[in-house]
């Protein structure tokens, strides 16, 4: 009687005052990382153009500061009150996704921003009371210095960025040695603007417009809203702050540069790739809510499509990459495979069917090319051994991973990308187009199975000689996350999930090589034995792959063992290496000291991207279908959860509010739709047993409804819905699942690391198998 008493009553509130947004400052106070006195941790913050801020923690210099394009454009700064300087390594400092804030012993703050879209980034020093305030500015290799009224100006350096810099602040000033700024007064908060332009005109007028107003109030105003257009509130505080986290490392990395586009990773990543792209857009720009973002993106690549006469192997790819030093390559197989899934993911989240008709202008010759090329007689998609994501070559020459010519996650891109494909073509009206890519849609479905599939094992490649490659890889969990029916049945999909989780999964990431493989290697930098790119897929742990680790976790109902994976890569997002981001990669075992070891680039777009989708997607559940006019969630709750508050964008400017609360067994959501419309709302709800069914009904604009789950039972505002099955349990083909132990790093125990340069001797004497 008092769990239905307590039920009752829970039913009964209304949407909690607590489950609102919070404003801009307790925003970004809980976002706040602080770092102790003494610690140097690095910290970058773009400028969603073509820059970006790389900064260490109690240091005014360390890092490589403002760089634009190539060039470092600015250092760092220093301040002073009332002549004394403020020592920042014994200060408490605090990371923020728009740049730091340090407090000073005696109570003066400096707090800096890069200024989004500006070329500009704003220094504010305050004090308690009135004094003499200084900030300095700190240059590598100024050029010529003059000051023109309430601007300072400085001319572009021989040998650096023909930029020239603006000094501006927002009351007068007089300007010492070393390009410092002291207040002419004594004031209680002095704001400094750098700025830059192609001018000096530009740069000057840039730097006083910003002065003028409250530039780090603007941009963490701008930033907030960015941010909170999409909102996840759960009942795990530190999840949040990482979950904010990343999807404000996620929106850095968009940039101008050679149009929208999204970078692939910091410092040496710094172009657009086209794989990189579209596996980052869904967590960087559709979870966000930033949909004008995602089209823009989508349409700059469609403009670099091969399209050269007379027609060549790689006709209608789009590009592996776009970069302003080289020039643009296509040498990747699933970079437009991958494009005309986000396409068709974008067009599901707003129904712009418009945009359908772009996209079949840029289906037609890749479909063209790629039938011609590559298609084989299985109706497979073929490819050189190293067009896959795992694509290190050895001098650019034989690769060291070799997967030719058929991978797996190839397989499964090229059957969602054909049934894309026909979609497509059936909003253009072309329905021989359509039918002919259906048919080879499911002549490639038919194949596959039969080829790659033994009954226990699935093959993570066909060789050229069609014998299959079984080593244990986690591209067969991307089998698993294809955004169509499924591609193989759903019983090979659970083994396929148990295969890879017990080979590889270890608590802080998934291993791209089973640590019991001959070819395994334990550390990716490690030149004692080998060069860093003989480890690079041969072991080592990508960030990104995570992403589809959980959704394949979640799909099952193991999405408590997803979490505790959720919960680890929050702390490195928090704490680890680059502080708010996530590197590119880690070694596949811990340091001597039992943590996780970064590497590769110490900022990558993808591995944030799939942690934020990771929430939304995957946890919640949200995945819209705005072509059937459905908000679809198939949600995985963690057991920790045990509320949560969620906003989930979609359409043009609508939005689905959702209060989540665990009372007992049952679940209790509470939906309310923001929009000009009734929308059908249905869910793939979890069972005790693992299994799914499935439950639809609608809902109006404006008024809440409060679905309730458990026992078997559903019901909306109290009234009974009919459940139907969805899925069946796997739990009993999957079993339990724990994370792998990792194996001690002892070399001799590990076949590659027996001598110098095993396994390049093995991919040289053509061995590698």
């Amino acid at each position: 009687m008092k769990h239905l008493i307590t039920l009752a009553a829970a039913i009964a509130m209304p949407l909690a005052a607590s489950a609102a947004k919070p404003g801009v400052d307790a925003f970004f106070d809980a976002m706040a990382i602080a770092v102790p006195p003494g610690q140097q941790s690095q910290f970058v913050v773009g400028d969603n153009l073509a820059g970006y801020f790389e900064g260490y923690t109690q240091s005014h210099v360390r890092g490589a500061g403002y760089t634009i394009g190539n060039t470092s454009v600015f250092e760092g700064y220093a301040t002073l009150v009332d002549g004394v300087p403020r020592q920042r390594a014994h200060a408490d400092e605090q990371v923020l996704p728009y740049g730091h804030r340090v407090r000073h012993a005696g109570g003066a703050i400096e707090e800096m921003a890069l200024l989004s879209k500006q070329q500009a980034l704003a220094i504010r020093l305050s004090n308690p009371s009135s004094a003499s305030l200084t900030v300095q500015t700190l240059f590598k290799a100024p050029g010529a210095i003059r000051r023109d009224g309430d601007v300072v100006l400085i001319a572009p350096s021989e040998g650096g960025a023909r930029l020239f810099t603006a000094i501006a602040a927002d009351q007068p000033f007089v300007l010492e040695d070393a390009l410092a700024l002291r207040s002419a007064q004594a004031a209680r908060a002095m704001t400094v603007i750098v700025a830059f332009g192609d001018t000096a005109a530009q740069a000057s007028a840039r730097a006083q417009a910003l002065a003028k107003g409250d530039a780090i109030g603007a941009e963490r105003k701008a930033l907030y809203e960015a941010l909170t257009r999409s909102y996840l509130a759960t009942s795990d505080l530190e999840y949040n702050k990482a979950l904010n986290w990343a999807k404000a490392a996620s929106r850095m990395f968009v940039v101008e540069e050679f149009g929208t586009g999204i970078w692939a990773g910091l410092p040496w990543f710094r172009d657009n790739w086209g794989r990189d792209t579209f596996i980052a857009l869904p967590g960087t720009l559709l979870v966000s809510g930033q949909f004008d973002e995602a089209k823009a993106v989508l349409s700059n690549f469609a403009r670099y499509q091969n399209l050269r006469e007379p027609r060549d192997q790689e006709y209608g790819r789009i590009p592996n990459r776009v970069s302003a030093s080289e020039k643009t390559i296509y040498n990747t197989v699933d970079g437009t495979p991958w494009m005309l899934r986000e396409a068709f993911e974008y067009i599901q989240y707003t129904g712009d069917k418009a945009f359908a008709r772009q996209m079949y202008q840029l289906a037609l010759p890749y479909f063209d090319g790629a039938i011609a090329n590559y298609a084989d007689r299985d109706g497979l998609l073929a490819h050189d051994g190293a067009d896959t994501w795992m694509d290190a070559r050895i001098d650019n020459q034989d690769p060291w991973s070799a997967r030719g010519p058929r991978a797996v996650e190839i397989q499964a891109l090229w059957h969602t990308a054909l049934k894309t494909g026909a979609y497509l073509a059936t909003q253009a009206g072309d329905i021989g187009r359509a039918r002919q890519w259906n048919a080879l849609a499911a002549k490639a479905q038919r194949s596959f199975l039969k080829l790659y599939w033994d009954g226990k094992l699935m093959a993570d490649r066909l060789r050229e000689d069609a014998s299959r490659d079984t080593k244990v890889r986690p591209n067969q969990l991307m089998l698993v996350s294809i955004p169509f029916d499924d591609f193989i049945p759903p019983r090979v999909q659970a083994r396929v999930t148990r295969n890879a989780v017990c080979g590889l999964l270890y608590p802080y990431g998934i291993a791209s090589l089973s640590q019991d493989d001959p070819y395994f290697h334990p550390r990716h930098e490690n030149p004692a034995y080998h060069h860093k790119d003989a480890a690079y897929h041969q072991g080592t742990i990508w960030g990104w792959n995570a992403g589809f680790t959980v959704t394949a976790l979640n799909k099952f109902g193991y999405q408590d063992l997803a979490w505790q994976l959720s919960r680890n890569l929050g702390s490195q997002i928090l704490g680890l290496g680059t502080l708010g981001n996530m590197s590119e990669l880690l070694d596949a075992l811990p340091g001597d000291d039992g943590r996780p070891r970064p590497s590769g680039t110490y900022a990558q777009s993808w591995s944030v991207a799939e942690y934020a989708r990771n929430g939304y997607q995957d946890y919640v559940g949200f995945r819209p279908r705005l072509l059937d006019d459905t908000l679809a969630f198939t949600p995985a709750i963690p057991a920790a959860w045990s509320d949560f508050h969620a906003v989930l964008p979609f359409g043009a400017a609508d939005s689905i509010e959702v209060d989540f609360r665990r009372v007992g067994k049952r679940q209790r959501w509470t939906l309310r739709l923001h929009g000009a419309k009734k929308r059908k709302v249905a869910f793939s709800i979890l069972n005790d047993d693992k299994s799914r069914s499935q439950l639809a009904f609608d809902l109006a604009p404006g008024k809440a409804a409060v679905l309730t789950t458990g026992g078997g039972k559903a019901s909306v505002d109290g009234k009974p819905l009919v459940l139907r099955a969805h899925q069946a349990s796997y739990a009993g083909e999957i079993g339990e699942l724990v994370f792998r132990t990792p194996r001690p790093y002892r070399p001799g125990d590990f076949p590659m690391l027996r001598s110098k340069d095993v396994l390049k001797g093995i991919v040289e004497r053509k061995e590698y198998r």
